[in-house]
């Protein structure tokens, strides 16, 4: 069994944690007439960003890991092999978005999710191996990305503002959507995270010793409670498909009972 970084799981779960958060808000506003301020309040938009952004840089970080690990596993296999893993992966997530953007459809037409974080991740990983030649240097391409966003833009914009360019960043006009989170500029987060984890995980290996606790006993309280924090961010897909409709369903049953 492949080594899982216990840190990692948990910071997914504290992004899911904070995701839940969000959406239980989003519904109690938007279904239920909760006056919560949720496109007023900085407050929760940096929520959202936050968790959208911490989401984004561990699969960097987990991209970095993987794609490394293996390379030591397999040693030096033509880039073809190493990439048909992540091809089948990426579509796969890809695939998970599609089928969010078809319930979305259905529910909320005029604003469904046509390039979602979903998407976003999906074609990142399809992208990733591309950038893994330049290690950390992803981190100034990252911030490039952030940083030169509105250029970046503006020049694809000159090709006019097609439905093909909205995986870009390039919105028609009078767009709408629930859920947008474009390759510019929020593939740089990704590639941010590449750089954070190929210097944490790969280059530095005494932090890939010290963060590994396999010692612990897995019948200890501490291994028991470390299985509880992190089975969350073991799944975290899972629980991005299905945390709304129970989050929606559990609501329409309060209201009904007079709770909500």
């Amino acid at each position: 069994m492949q080594q899982r970084y216990v840190e990692l799981d948990l910071l997914r779960t504290l992004a899911i944690v904070m995701m839940v958060i969000y959406h239980l808000a989003y519904d109690l506003e938007m279904y239920h007439g909760f006056p919560l301020g949720l496109f007023e309040n900085t407050s929760w938009y940096l929520l959202r960003q936050g968790t959208a952004s911490l989401f984004l840089l561990l699969v960097g970080t987990s991209f970095a890991i993987s794609w490394n690990r293996h390379q030591t596993k397999h040693g030096e296999s033509s880039f073809a092999v190493r990439y048909k893993k992540y091809v089948l992966r990426g579509l796969g997530v890809i695939g998970c978005g599609m089928l969010v953007s078809m319930v979305t459809y259905v529910a909320e037409p005029e604003t469904y999710v046509r390039f979602g974080i979903l998407h976003m991740i999906g074609v990142s990983i399809l992208l990733l191996p591309f950038f893994a030649r330049f290690r950390e240097w992803n981190l100034l391409l990252g911030i490039s990305f952030i940083g030169f966003q509105k250029i970046i833009v503006d020049i694809l914009s000159v090709a006019g503002r097609r439905p093909a360019l909205l995986p870009l960043g390039v919105m028609p006009t009078d767009f709408m959507s629930v859920d947008y989170f474009p390759l510019i500029p929020w593939f740089g987060i990704v590639l941010m995270g590449y750089a954070v984890g190929y210097f944490l995980y790969v280059r530095q290996r005494g932090f890939r010793k010290s963060s590994s606790d396999s010692s612990v006993s897995s019948d200890s309280s501490y291994a028991r409670r470390r299985r509880a924090l992190t089975w969350p961010g073991k799944n975290a897909l899972l629980i991005y498909l299905l945390h709304q409709p129970l989050i929606l369903g559990l609501l329409a049953l309060l209201s009904r009972l007079g709770f909500v």
